[in-house]
């Protein structure tokens, strides 16, 4: 009796202890739940927007078009962002460095001047980016790059080579997060993680930020204006990350652009991208044809 009432007591126990680890492991997974709803967000935000907007108008939403769906946030609603591999989360207040890029010093073209600004998005990667940056190369055209920090930390030569032929970087969060809806600690930690790697790969902190999906903020707004930093927007949008065809985004720049336009494009993403190496070459030509020259971003008045 003995015997069968502690072999019983046992099983009971073990039992118990396995539902507790079936409840802790579900407890573990909640923040992968949570992936789902924030790639969700980006599509419906994305797809929802007209691409065209002005830059007033892009800066107004706080979910201008920009639709990469693998660059979806994982981290949202203000939860600490896990410091780079590597990088060391200070222990006080984050707070953003000054920009060391330059970019103030930088000459301005005349307003209403025939320039036209080409950005990419989301980068560096491996296989795209190499790519864009040898069409720009061998057609003599400076472009403008807004990287991600995640990307920046797995392709840091990349990202220096940008650098070395003479394009602008910029800054486009650690995570690619909509810093709308993020807590002042989450933006400060989303732009500082990514300056500190963008600092390592190529020496200096960039002035400009291109907040993902054009989202912005009361609080975005007052800590970039406070560290010195400017915004990044666009109003032409290739939205070559919904796999726009390159007839399509050929027809759609040529009728949309005007002295000054800045072009959004994408160097990171999909397969989608494939399309952005093949309409860069044809859209150089077409926009040369038309009389514009190509600038930086730091470059516009």
């Amino acid at each position: 009796m003995a015997i069968k009432l502690f072999t019983n007591t046992m099983k009971n126990r073990r039992r118990l202890l396995a539902g507790a680890a079936a409840l802790t492991i579900l407890a573990g997974s909640s923040s992968c739940a949570e992936l789902k709803p924030a790639a969700a967000l980006q599509q419906q935000t994305s797809a929802g927007t007209g691409g065209a907007a002005s830059l007033k108008a892009a800066a107004g939403k706080s979910s201008a078009s920009n639709g990469n769906g693998v660059q979806a946030a994982a981290n949202k609603g203000g939860a600490a962002a896990p410091a780079p591999a590597s990088v060391t989360a200070p222990a006080a207040a984050v707070q953003l460095m000054k920009p060391t890029d330059g970019a103030a010093e930088t000459g301005k073209v005349m307003k209403g001047e025939k320039v036209v600004a080409l950005t990419f998005d989301d980068g560096p990667d491996g296989r795209y980016t190499p790519e864009i940056l040898d069409i720009l190369k061998r057609y003599k055209v400076k472009a403008s790059f807004f990287v991600v920090g995640t990307q920046a930390k797995k392709f840091p030569d990349v990202l220096k080579r940008i650098a070395d032929e003479g394009h602008l970087i910029g800054n486009h969060t650690y995570h690619h997060i909509d810093l709308a809806k993020a807590s002042k600690a989450k933006i400060l930690q989303e732009i500082a993680y990514n300056d500190i790697l963008i600092q390592r790969a190529v020496g200096f902190t960039p002035t400009f930020v291109r907040p993902p999906y054009g989202a912005l903020s009361s609080e975005v707004r007052a800590e970039l204006k406070s560290s010195g930093r400017e915004l990044a927007l666009w109003n032409v949008d290739t939205r070559d990350w919904a796999g726009t065809s390159v007839t399509v985004m050929r027809n759609n720049v040529n009728c949309k652009v005007k002295p000054g336009s800045v072009i959004l494009m994408h160097s990171f993403g999909s397969g989608k991208i494939r399309h952005t190496v093949e309409l860069l070459p044809l859209l150089i030509q077409d926009l040369r044809k038309q009389g514009y020259t190509f600038v930086t971003y730091d470059q516009l008045p």
